[in-house]
């Protein structure tokens, strides 16, 4: 019997058979990411709770096999992407919400729960977490998230996934699990603060998974806000646009806050009709202070419709979150006057939907006409941020003929990344036939729908090789990154003892080198 084999069957008796996978068909799916396809993993395994997951751990680790971590898929930089020695652990069975604690304010969940399934299961208590969800909540997980960093929803006044967490159970290499946090006592324990001493759960943030499979995790609780205004505005200039975000950033009013270019936009608003919006009037009604201001709401989302958009040059468009009236009002007047002063208010049909319908179906994966999405980032300094965006313009002018030659357009989108620094992202669009992993969030009525390209391995390329170039520019702006994994040169950009130090730990718990090798240019 192979080593493979062996380790399939007695992960087979801790795990049940409908929950270990050896099938190619199955392999290859968990093996491709939205953009990129690896060498199947040897095996596929779902663990349902935190005892099956160590066990499976230390079956695999002992039989030498790596263990490669995945959450909702929605990964575009080989984030679980391990090869034909690796076992990768779908974690989406362990979904549990563990406790909801409103009095100390926090929430612990298994950390294969979605952003929307955390998000429903709070409301009825009055509260959410801090940063809420990604845009791609309705499959994104909260492990895969805080694995791989994001900004998003709640991330203008409370920064990104990573600061709202309390504490954290890991599952190491040998299967035993390391909790970090107030909770790491046998002294009452609680996951009620995250520091006491060295910021351990700080350790397994934002590392793809290097460190260990992060099992279970507590997030810090505050309270809904009852009144939510929104706002938009248009710009002329990118200048104008990036110089009113920072400091929209800096002064850490809004809750959500976007910036796009006229292509992104042209993208955002085509991804969807009119029809699909309408469809969401009946959430903003309910989202409204009440029933008078949801359907005010609503007309305006109505009457604005979409080719409001269609001649605007750059726009922002955020939330503002307030205790009361007076509080949102307030906030909101400060908003708009820095917005103002370089900018156009206009119709904030845009904000008002993305509140309404926050984890939408992820539709920009690929569009009416047929063409896929993929992104690539750099986070600088506010006081970096305009000549950064200049450089990525200048580098894509210089590809044009790349772009021209394949079909492939870009666009930018712009948020803040915390008080300091603007996330710049440009988003590539080309034709090429989606894999299996794009097509499976849709069902057969809107793939019916859609324009079809053939499979285009030049096209791929030169997107890949684009992605490349400006990863290798934002070097020269000093700029970090989220979701890492393979994509971004972590090793290369990082001082030796900087990165000697992450060597180290990663040596103490994963002697062997088994946790997702490869990730953070980690061997």
């Amino acid at each position: 019997m192979s080593t493979i084999d062996a380790c399939s069957a007695q992960l087979r008796q801790i795990l049940g058979n409908d929950f270990v996978h050896d099938d190619a068909e199955t392999r290859q799916f968990f093996s491709t990411d939205i953009f990129y396809e690896a060498e199947p993993c040897a095996l596929v395994i779902a663990p349902g709770n935190s005892e099956e997951l160590g066990a499976a751990v230390a079956v695999a680790t002992t039989a030498g096999l790596a263990i490669v971590p995945r959450g909702g898929g929605m990964s575009y930089t080989r984030g679980y992407l391990g090869g034909p020695e690796s076992v990768l652990v779908d974690t989406r069975c362990m979904d549990r919400v563990l406790e909801v604690n409103t009095e100390d304010m926090f929430v612990t969940v298994e950390c294969g729960i979605s952003w929307v399934a955390l998000d429903d299961a709070l409301k009825p208590h009055g509260v959410r977490t801090p940063f809420w969800g990604t845009g791609s909540g309705l499959y994104a997980t909260v492990g895969g998230t805080l694995s791989q960093n994001a900004i998003n929803y709640g991330s203008g006044r409370f920064g990104p996934a990573v600061d709202s967490v309390l504490g954290l159970s890991v599952v190491l290499a040998d299967g035993s699990t390391l909790t970090t946090g107030s909770a790491a006592t046998p002294f009452a324990p609680s996951p009620f603060f995250r520091t006491y001493g060295p910021d351990l759960t700080g350790l397994f943030l934002a590392d793809t998974g290097a460190l260990g499979v992060k099992a279970t995790a507590t997030l810090k609780l505050i309270r809904r806000a009852p009144v939510t205004a929104y706002a938009s505005f248009e710009f002329a200039a990118v200048e104008d646009l990036c110089g009113a975000m920072s400091e929209l950033a800096r002064h850490a009013i809004t809750s959500e806050c976007s910036g796009y270019d006229a292509l992104l936009m042209a993208y955002m608003i085509r991804k969807q009709s009119l029809a699909d919006d309408i469809k969401k009037l009946g959430q903003v009604v309910r989202s409204g202070r009440g029933l008078l201001d949801g359907m005010r709401d609503a007309a305006k989302v109505a009457m604005a419709g979409r080719h409001a958009f269609r001649d605007i040059a750059y726009s922002i468009h955020f939330t503002v979150d307030g205790r009361d009236e007076s509080d949102a009002a307030t906030k909101m007047a400060q908003a708009k006057a820095i917005c103002g002063s370089t900018g156009t208010e206009i119709e904030a049909s845009v904000p008002r939907l993305v509140r309404a319908g926050p984890f939408p179906l992820p539709t920009l994966l690929f569009n009416q006409d047929g063409k896929q999405w993929v992104p690539v980032h750099g986070i600088v300094p506010h006081s970096r941020a305009l000549a950064f965006v200049g450089a990525v313009e200048t580098y894509f002018e210089s590809q044009q003929e790349v772009l021209d030659r394949h079909g492939i357009e870009w666009g930018n989108f712009i948020v803040p990344a915390s008080a300091q620094a603007l996330r710049i992202e440009p988003c590539l669009f080309f034709p090429d036939a989606p894999n299996a992993l794009r097509r499976s969030f849709f069902d057969d009525d809107y793939l019916a729908g859609m324009a079809a390209h053939p499979r285009n391995q030049g096209v791929h390329d030169a997107v890949r090789d684009l992605r490349k170039g400006i990863a290798a520019l934002a070097k020269d702006y000093g700029a970090v990154h989220f979701q890492i994994a393979r994509q971004y040169p972590y090793r290369e950009t990082r001082e030796p003892e900087t990165f000697a130090l992450l060597e180290a730990v990663k040596a103490k718990l994963d002697p062997r080198g088994l946790m997702n090798p490869g990730v953070l240019g980690l061997d």
